[in-house]
């Protein structure tokens, strides 16, 4: 089937998180539209689309999206034509360009968002136990701020609980973690999430990994582990925060 080609989506997320406003339906409802249409879908993906530009649609959805909110493909991928306003809407609103504000919306311009899995804490047993063939439209998305040089292939956002790796990684904190190769584990160092054969996911730091044998600790305590490379399924590199709790 073919898809969007990628230059055409410049601002093609704020357009769809704007039509679905307009329209007065949730995400869900929208992707429950699109499937009554007999193009397959789940809720996940519709704010998957609104949170990543750089996302791509498949023709089918584009054309199942159009018709839900009464556009055209051309206003949702390039913004050619004009979208359908909702009852009641200012025509005469204009955006700010000049002050405090202005500049804070000419930075937003300039931001990216990508949009990843998020695994709770409470789904980390499906999680461990998956992690060779995930089904990540199980788990919602959220949008992570996207960061220049940094890979989000394949990468998904971790939910920390308990203050065993704090102050780093404190409980409720949320980190981007991407997913190191079987052949690169024997050389991994520093904060990872493993996925252990017991179907356990633990988040500790690699303090050292010799011919095999992997000590693990946590920076909150003295505590250690003793794991072998056979006694991991899966391997993830914690990487920077997504969230971070407020401290009061």
């Amino acid at each position: 089937m073919p898809t969007v080609p990628p230059q055409t989506k410049s601002n093609q997320a704020t357009r769809l998180a704007e039509l679905r406003r307009a329209s007065g339906m949730s995400q869900r409802e929208v992707a429950d539209s699109i499937n009554k249409l007999g193009v397959k879908i789940s809720y996940p993906r519709i704010g998957a689309y609104e949170a990543d530009k750089d996302i791509q649609i498949k023709m089918p959805v584009l054309k199942a999206l159009a018709k839900v909110y009464k556009t055209t493909i051309e206003y949702i991928e390039r913004g050619e034509t004009d979208p359908p306003k909702p009852s009641g809407a200012n025509t005469e609103a204009q955006p700010v360009t000049s002050g405090l504000g202005g500049r804070i919306m000419g930075a937003l311009q300039f931001m990216e968002y990508v949009s990843l899995p998020f695994i709770a804490y409470t789904a980390f047993g499906s999680f461990a136990e998956n992690c060779r063939d995930p089904h990540y439209e199980e788990f919602r998305f959220v949008p992570v701020l996207k960061r220049p040089g940094l890979d989000y292939d394949n990468a998904v956002v971790i939910e920390v609980r308990g203050n065993s790796m704090a102050p780093r990684y404190p409980d409720q904190s949320c980190h981007v973690a991407r997913p190191i190769s079987d052949g690169n584990w024997q050389y991994a160092t520093g904060v990872h999430g493993l996925s252990l054969r017991n179907n356990m996911f633990i988040i500790k730091r690699i303090i050292s990994n010799k011919d095999g044998n992997i000590i693990l600790s946590s920076d909150a305590t003295s505590e250690q582990m003793e794991i072998t490379l056979g006694d991991i399924n899966c391997m993830w590199k914690i990487g920077e925060a997504a969230y971070m709790p407020s401290e009061d």
